[in-house]
């Protein structure tokens, strides 16, 4: 009648003791209200079921208690209904035991449809029939005889009925919320209290319009519902637009502004109970395509058959959202830790492995998922947002399907901003510094080629490798920059090497990211020109494991630089987006595969015969190919016998200083060749 509380999703079940508690704290209500009732009916108090007034009443109590409104609060819902107000004013025109009567009556109609457990039955009908009670008995307290004669001396006692009837049901039905979600008996007797105090308010202070109009004439009664029912249509509607605004429509799923709510409280929880909460956010791959190539209809029916697959890998508290287009969240709270959150994800991510079927149409889809801990990376609902998208990202980039957040993967600290500022500083002081590899030919001879691999030099860090500061510059602006000093400090060392007698082609990494700026071709025809060297003399190598951009700008900026001559490589070969795609589309002259597959050719068939394939595929193509990430002779041995024409790696030489580079290309002699070549 007042207000029901509704579990809503997010609401991790409680132990299970708590849950044993609950059927007795039920059964004692119930008896208690038995008790009541029978105390109540001996007072020679009747229930007036052949007075047509007090019947018609009664049917307005259920249909009051069968019209509720269901309203959104704080990630569940609160159940308002108005029959409260006919309830009370039952109260004051026939007395206790015919209120209570009529309440119970009014529950079970609501209840039995609903198919509820003849254990929760039978509670509402007892919580409601002692709220009843209760508020009787203060009337009664007050000097207040029932039934009223006369509403202007009942008036004050009836207000008091009123605040006692709210009370005892409010404090009846806490322990049993409290019970329920496991949550603490003072949060549940606490939350939302205005909200509570409001809405009951409202409906029983209506209960003294509706005994005037009794008293005046009982036909007016009924006009009573009319303003009733006008409240019940505005707030049905202003539930349904607030379901709009909390769910998405598409999947009926909490979108980001619920999910929100959810992790404030769940954040509020662990912070009281000393757990933690685990968000994780999850993207599909390659969801796009689905929407070219099929339409946005079978997209949208996929994605209402993603979220129910999701649900079904759900713990029961667990709280799953729509962020929108193909990205989900999904809070669990409490975890005991990363390796909890870690299982949940994989868990998530395997319940993706099984096709897909639309309407005879088989789609496999597979998904990243990043994850962020309270208070382990995040302490509020935003950063713990952000820093679970850092790690979607992560995944992404890693091609993992889960990645945990790592300070070392998030490019948006105050640290790192700190760093950017220092690497610009550092550009401009000389720090960064310049290391070679040479490239060693596996049917013998001198090396004729040279990696160029950048360092920074920090003066407080120390030495830099490049995964730590070219993800920073990418962020910050500062890959162009950076591109320049080392084009420059590469390409003069080859000039310089030539004076020395030691003729040798220079690779220089490009990030994709320089492929979209319009004047690279044009900066690195002045490099060349400043070091007096030919554009053969230089290969840009570009890493296969990250996107290269497509488009007008790359595509001119590609075909300028095949152009002007300088040689084009692909990296890590065999690792990232579409190797094939990248051979059609790109001029390159050389391909460089991955150290991940040389390192376990000797132990690993497949990986051998990845590397096989190929060499034999650059070959077919007309392209050279250098394995990279050679330790051993055996491994030397067996990519010669392939046919691969180069090879480095720590076991022929590490990255060394120019003068260093240099030293290890003069000492090499032709009878270091591999045996049998």
């Amino acid at each position: 009648m007042l207000a029901r509380p509704h579990q809503g999703q997010g609401r991790r079940l409680p132990p299970p003791s708590l849950l044993r508690t609950l059927p007795t704290y039920s059964a004692v209500v119930t008896l208690a209200a038995a008790i009541v009732f029978i105390g109540v009916a001996g007072t020679g108090e009747r229930v007036p079921l052949d007075d047509w007034q007090y019947l018609l009443f009664v049917a307005l109590i259920v249909a009051g208690e069968l019209l509720p409104v269901d309203v959104p609060r704080g990630g569940g819902r609160d159940r308002v209904t108005v029959s409260s107000a006919f309830a009370f004013a039952v109260l004051l025109l026939f007395g206790t035991l015919p209120a209570m009567v009529a309440c119970a009556l009014a529950s079970l109609a609501a209840d039995v449809p609903a198919r509820l457990s003849p254990a929760k039955v039978a509670f509402n009908a007892a919580q409601y029939a002692l709220a009843v009670a209760a508020a009787g008995a203060a009337l009664k307290w007050t000097g207040q005889d029932l039934p009223v004669e006369s509403l202007g001396t009942a008036l004050v006692a009836s207000l008091a009925g009123a605040g006692v009837f709210f009370v005892v049901n409010h404090l009846l039905v806490s322990p049993a919320a409290a019970l329920l979600t496991g949550t603490s008996l003072w949060r549940q007797v606490s939350s939302g209290l205005p909200f509570k105090v409001a809405t009951a308010g409202v409906v029983l202070t209506l209960a003294p319009v509706i005994v005037a109009c009794a008293l005046t004439s009982v036909w007016l009664v009924p006009l009573c519902l009319l303003p009733v029912l006008a409240v019940y249509v505005g707030a049905r509607q202003t539930v349904r637009d607030l379901h709009r605004a909390m769910y998405d429509g598409l999947t009926e799923l909490p979108n980001r502004v619920l999910l929100r709510e959810h992790i404030e409280r769940a954040l509020e929880d662990a912070s009281d109970s000393g757990h933690r909460a685990a968000l994780m956010v999850l993207d599909l791959n390659d969801f796009k395509a689905v929407n070219d190539t099929m339409g946005y209809a079978y997209g949208d029916r996929l994605l209402q058959a993603v979220s129910a697959r999701l649900a079904s890998a759900l713990d029961p508290g667990d709280v799953l959202a729509r962020l929108g287009a193909d990205e989900f969240a999904v809070l669990s709270a409490p975890v005991h830790d990363g390796r909890y959150a870690r299982a949940l994800a994989e868990r998530l991510g395997d319940a993706m492995c099984e096709s897909f079927e639309l309407e005879e149409i088989v789609l496999d889809v597979r998904a990243s998922i990043g994850v962020a801990l309270y208070p382990d990376d995040a302490t509020t609902a935003d950063m713990l947002l952000r820093k679970a998208d850092v790690a979607l990202h992560s995944a992404k980039d890693s091609q993992q399907p889960v990645e945990l957040y790592a300070v070392a993967q998030d490019h948006y600290t105050v640290d790192r901003l700190l760093l950017a500022a220092q690497l610009r500083r550092g550009l401009e002081n000389g720090e960064i510094v310049v290391e070679y590899q040479p490239k060693y030919p596996l049917r013998g001879g001198r090396p004729t080629g040279v990696e160029a691999l950048a360092r920074w030099q920090h003066p407080e860090l120390g030495r830099i490798g490049p995964d730590g500061f070219i993800p920073l510059a990418e962020q910050s602006g500062l890959i162009n920059r950076l591109t320049d000093v080392v084009m420059g400090e590469a390409l003069g060392q080859v000039a310089e090497w030539r004076r020395q007698g030691v003729d040798l082609r220079v690779g220089v990494n490009l990030s994709p990211r320089t492929l979209l700026d319009a004047n690279l071709p044009q900066r690195i025809a002045a490099t060349l020109a400043a070091a007096g060297i030919e554009a053969g003399c230089l290969q840009l190598e570009i890493t296969e494991s990250r996107s290269v951009p497509s488009g007008p700008v790359a595509d001119a900026v590609i075909e300028r630089l095949r152009v002007l001559g300088v040689g084009l490589a692909i990296d890590d070969f065999g690792t990232g987006f579409s190797s094939l795609v990248q051979l059609q589309r790109l001029p390159v002259d050389e391909i460089k595969i991955d150290r991940s597959f040389v390192a376990n050719m000797d132990r690993n068939t497949s990986d051998a015969t990845i590397v096989r394939s190929t060499i034999e595929l650059a070959h077919n193509l007309g392209l050279t190919v250098t394995a990279e990430g050679v330790e051993t002779e055996s491994a030397r041995r067996q990519l010669a016998e392939m046919g691969c024409e180069l090879a480095q790696g720590y076991g022929l030489c590490r990255p060394v200083s120019a003068e260093g580079c240099a030293e290890a290309v003069r000492r090499f002699a032709p009878a270091q060749a591999t045996p049998g070549q």
